[in-house]
């Protein structure tokens, strides 16, 4: 075998290693949501951005970044931890797309998704998961 197909094995090596959750330091505690008035904690913006960026020719990624990593329930107040690769799931199963998530130190958990649906994602996010409001939503670009 050439060094192609050893590059290409260290690579699906790399991507199936386990990853470990994302640290989060002293300095910047963890975001929380709460349901009824918006995001709690160090959250210079509290908003959610949700960005296209070009690939090539007309294929794009769309970036989901700034996404709570605990919600608080506006009725018994408890706080439950967002599952990620459940809200995955459901965007690709419902825009028929592939996507992956990305653990940043500095940014949290980034969402990747195929294809230009900035404008599908927050109507999903604000509908059908409830997780943020219309408020906390910033599309760039459009």
């Amino acid at each position: 075998f050439g060094s192609r197909f050893f590059r290409s094995l260290k690579f699906v090596v790399a991507l199936s290693a386990p990853r470990s959750a994302p640290r989060v330091s002293p300095s910047r505690p963890a975001m929380q949501f709460e349901g009824a008035g918006g995001f709690e904690g160090n959250n210079v913006a509290g908003k959610v951005h949700i960005r296209m960026q070009q690939r090539n020719g007309r294929k794009s990624w769309t970036i989901v970044t700034g996404m709570p990593n605990e919600v608080k329930l506006p009725k018994s107040g408890r706080t439950l931890e967002v599952d990620f690769d459940k809200i995955l799931r459901a965007l690709k199963k419902s825009f028929k797309t592939n996507g992956l998530l990305i653990h940043n130190e500095e940014h949290g958990v980034i969402i990747q998704l195929q294809g230009d649906i900035r404008k599908e994602i927050a109507a999903f996010f604000i509908d059908h998961t409830a997780l943020i409001t219309k408020d906390q939503v910033m599309i760039h670009g459009s």
